[in-house]
C-alpha cells in the first residue's frame, strides 16, 4: 500500500560539496500527509490517500505540476482547520477521493464499498459531471450546501483552484471561476454555516480565504487591463 517515491528522490551536492538527498515538493507533501495520518491513527483517510494516488498519475493543466498535488494541497489545508470539523477523517478521505468519479470514472458504489456511505455520499455530491451527464449548477451547489463534508471540501477545493489558476488559465477563464465562486460557492458556504454551526470557524476561514483571493485577483486583472489600455498601438 505504498507509493514509489524513488523517481522524485535525487542526490545533489550541498553547499559543502557533500552529496545529500533532495525531495521535491510533491514528495514532501505526500510524505508529510502520510505520516500525519499514521500518527493520528486516521487509517480510513490514509487508505483513501493511497487509493487515489494510484488513479491521479498525470499532470495538472500547467503541464508540469503532478495531478495529485491538488488533493495533497487541499488535504494539508484541511489539516489546519481539522479541529473545527465534526468529521475530520471522513473530510480528509473525501478530499483525496473527490475527483475519482468525475476524472477517473470510478463508480460511487466502489467508493462506498471501500470507504463507507458517509464518504461516498460526499464524493458523489462533489461530482459535477459523470460519464457525460452534468449536474445543473443550482442543484449541484444546493445539494453540497446540505452536507457538512462536501461543503467544506468544495470550499477548500476552490481555494486551491483559485490560488493555482494565475498563469495557467486565460483571463476569461479566471473571471468565470471568480463569478462562479461569488454566485454559487460563497452562498453555499453561508447556507452550510447556518445548517452546521459546529463548523462555523472552518466556514469563516474558507470564506475569508476566498474573498482575499478574489480581491487580489481582481486587482491583478484591473492592473493588466490598465496596462493594455496604456500601451501604444504596435
Amino acid at each position: 500500500m505504498s507509493v514509489n517515491l524513488e523517481p522524485i528522490l535525487s542526490p545533489s551536492p550541498n553547499s559543502f560539496g557533500m552529496e545529500e538527498t533532495k525531495i521535491d515538493p510533491y514528495a514532501k507533501l505526500f510524505i508529510a500527509m502520510r505520516y500525519w495520518l499514521l500518527g493520528k491513527g486516521l487509517y480510513r483517510a490514509l487508505n483513501a490517500l493511497e487509493y487515489a494516488s494510484k488513479l491521479h498519475t498525470g499532470v495538472r493543466k500547467d503541464g508540469v505540476t503532478r495531478e495529485y498535488s491538488h488533493q495533497l494541497s487541499i488535504g494539508h489545508y484541511i489539516r489546519s482547520i481539522s479541529t473545527s470539523l465534526t468529521n475530520p477523517e471522513e473530510c480528509l478521505a473525501t478530499v483525496f477521493l473527490h475527483d475519482v468519479c468525475e476524472d477517473c470514472g470510478i463508480a460511487v458504489e466502489e467508493i462506498e464499498a471501500q470507504f463507507g456511505s458517509t464518504v461516498s455520499e460526499a464524493v458523489w455530491l462533489l461530482t459535477k459531471k459523470y460519464r457525460a451527464e452534468k449536474k445543473p449548477l443550482d442543484r449541484y451547489y444546493g445539494n453540497i450546501s446540505q452536507n457538512p463534508i462536501a461543503s467544506i471540501v468544495k470550499g477548500a477545493d476552490r481555494i486551491h483552484n483559485v490560488q493555482s489558476m494565475l498563469g495557467v488559465f486565460d483571463l476569461s477563464k479566471q473571471q468565470q471561476y471568480i463569478q462562479e465562486t461569488q454566485e454559487y460557492i460563497l452562498p453555499a458556504l453561508k447556507e452550510a454555516r447556518r445548517k452546521f454551526p459546529q463548523q462555523e470557524p472552518a466556514y469563516e476561514n474558507i470564506k475569508h480565504m476566498l474573498q482575499s483571493q478574489i480581491e487580489l485577483l481582481s486587482a491583478v486583472h484591473k492592473a493588466l487591463d490598465s496596462d493594455r489600455i496604456s500601451l501604444p498601438p504596435s
